[in-house]
């Protein structure tokens, strides 16, 4: 039988800590709900998020990809 995983989503401050202490340590933690954090959640898993509600739909882009989409925004604006 395969071990339930304990997912947290988007925790930021010190919610994580209280969501430490109702649901133990997470076995991953996910710094958006994006594509790439519902492929990691198996049928039975348990997703805590820090905002939002239960049912949100992912978003289709990483955060690692708005961030560099960002940086490359300034470099842009700064080197013209």
């Amino acid at each position: 039988m395969r071990k339930v995983l304990v997912h947290f989503v988007g925790f930021r401050d010190d919610r994580y800590w209280n969501a430490v202490r109702i649901w133990g340590l997470p076995d991953m933690i996910h710094e958006a709900w994006d594509m790439y954090a519902e492929n990691d959640i198996a049928p039975g898993d348990i997703i805590i998020f820090a905002n939002g509600d239960w049912n949100q739909k992912p978003r289709s882009f990483t955060v690692e990809a708005a961030r560099s989409r960002e940086t490359r925004r300034i470099g842009r604006e700064t080197s013209g």
